[in-house]
C-alpha cells in the first residue's frame, strides 16, 4: 500500500503544469528589426526549456519555437523577425513567455538589432532592466 502512494504521488509530480515565465517587459520592433532572446545556463547541471513564445499586445502567438536543454556553460537563442509578421501598422508591440519547469541558473536576455547592419537597438538584461 506504501509503494502504490508513493508512486501515485510521484506521477502527480511528474504531471505538475508547467509554469509560463513572462520575462520581459513588452518593447516594440518594425520592419528590418529582429527580436532575440537569449539564455543561458550558469549551474551546473542541464537545464530544459520547453517552449519560448513572442506575443503581441493582444496576446496572440506571433512565434513558438520548441525549447530544448541547455547543458551547463551553454546558451540557446530564439528570433522574431519582424518582416515576418504580417500586421497593419509598420510598429507592433512583443512581450516574451518562457515554458519551463523552473528558470534557476539561467540569465535572460532581449535584444532587437536591425537586420541591415546588426546594431542592437534595445538590450534587456534579466528581469530587473
Amino acid at each position: 500500500m506504501l509503494i502504490a502512494i508513493l508512486l501515485a504521488f510521484l506521477a502527480l509530480g511528474a504531471t505538475k503544469a508547467q509554469a509560463n515565465i513572462d520575462i520581459y517587459r513588452p518593447v516594440g520592433i518594425t520592419f528590418g528589426q529582429t527580436a532575440r532572446v537569449t539564455a543561458a545556463n550558469t549551474g551546473t547541471t542541464a537545464i530544459i526549456i520547453d517552449a519560448c513564445k513572442f506575443l503581441d499586445s493582444d496576446g496572440n502567438v506571433l512565434a513558438e519555437f520548441e525549447g530544448g536543454f541547455i547543458d551547463p556553460g551553454n546558451m540557446i537563442a530564439f528570433d522574431l523577425n519582424a518582416d515576418d509578421i504580417i500586421r497593419e501598422n509598420n510598429r507592433i508591440q512583443i512581450r516574451v513567455v518562457i515554458q519551463a519547469p523552473h528558470l534557476r541558473n539561467v540569465r535572460l536576455s532581449l535584444e532587437v538589432f536591425n537586420n541591415a547592419d546588426g546594431k542592437t537597438t534595445v538590450f534587456l538584461g534579466g528581469p530587473d532592466t
